[in-house]
This record gives C-alpha cells, sequence and structure tokens, in this order.
C-alpha cells in the first residue's frame, strides 16, 4: 500500500474515508487536535474584535489640567462618564496636582467615529469642578457631516473653574481641552 504526505493514513484509505463522514471526522480531529482549534478559532475572534473596537474609535482629546488654586486638587471621578474617561484614557489621569501644577493626559472614546468625549471631576476641600469636552459629527446639508466641538465647566462650593478647547487636527478632528481650577 503506497503512502500519501501524511505517513499515519494510507493513501488508498483516503477513498473510503471521504465516502464516510464520520471517518473524516475522525480524521480531521487527529490531524488538529480540538485544543489547537480552539486556540485558533479565539485568537481569531480576539483578532477581529479589537480592529472592530480600533475602527469605531473616536478622535483622541488631549486634555490640559491646571490647578491655579491654593490646595492640592484630586480628580475624583462619581459618574459613568467621568469612570468611562478614566477607562478610555489612553495616559494616566494624576490622581493628584499639586498647587500650580498641570496634568496633561489623552482620552479617546470607543463609542462612534462620529463621537468622542472626555469628562472630569476635580475636589480642593468643598469646592468641585467637573469638566466636560465633546465632539460630535451633526448631519448637514447635502448629507455632510459637520464637526462640533463642545466644553463645558461646571462649579460648586465657590471654586472657579474654566474650560477652553480648540481642534488640532482637522483631518482626524483630534482637538485639545484646557481645564483651570482655583
Amino acid at each position: 500500500m503506497r503512502m500519501g504526505t501524511n505517513d499515519r493514513y494510507p493513501v488508498s484509505s483516503c477513498v473510503y474515508l471521504i465516502q464516510n463522514q464520520y471517518e473524516i471526522t475522525h480524521l480531521t480531529q487527529g490531524l488538529f487536535p480540538m485544543k489547537t482549534n480552539k486556540t485558533l478559532l479565539a485568537s481569531l475572534a480576539f483578532a477581529t474584535l479589537c480592529t472592530s473596537v480600533t475602527a469605531q474609535a473616536g478622535p483622541p482629546v488631549t486634555v490640559t489640567f491646571k490647578n491655579l488654586g491654593t490646595e492640592v486638587a484630586e480628580y475624583k471621578p462619581v459618574t459613568r462618564n467621568e469612570m468611562s474617561t478614566r477607562l478610555n484614557a489612553r495616559t494616566a489621569i494624576a490622581p493628584k496636582v499639586q498647587i500650580g501644577d498641570s496634568n496633561v493626559y489623552s482620552v479617546q472614546s470607543t463609542l462612534s467615529p462620529d463621537t468622542s468625549y472626555a469628562s472630569v471631576r476635580y475636589v480642593m476641600g468643598s469646592k468641585v469642578c467637573v469638566f466636560s469636552t465633546t465632539f460630535i459629527k451633526l448631519p448637514g446639508t447635502g448629507g455632510a457631516k459637520v464637526p462640533k466641538w463642545n466644553r463645558t465647566a461646571n462649579s460648586e462650593g465657590g471654586a472657579v473653574c474654566t474650560a477652553t478647547s480648540r481642534a488640532t487636527n482637522l483631518s482626524t478632528y483630534a482637538w485639545a481641552a484646557e481645564f483651570t481650577m482655583k
């Protein structure tokens, strides 16, 4: 009997195996162990997921927080958006910013390629600043999408909070936001 490329199974037995589905399955299981198949499938699924998440990410925002006050500012996320911002941060957000110092970090939301945001809360004793900056592409005339950037600064307890923003790359819609607290 002539041997084929796989020395475990003679070529003459392949004709029989093609006629019998059970035997083909049995043959395949011997050549490709189930553990290998599951590992390969899991790797393929993970790669597909990573690719789809990357494709859905909105533009990045570079946030600069400046402590202009007389106390240490503490980063304290409370709401769901604030916690999501911490998860979406490409660089870690400092838990404390010393008097006169600043903290720079980048955030990229994975909601959609047409939207992105950063929402943060800082506390100095009884003073609280809640900052937000958003990007959205809105439908315009003729079906074109028009980019729009927003920012807000809400204060509590006598805090003085300011927020400014500007586009840094009109082709990718990346932008920068600066938040200050006194």
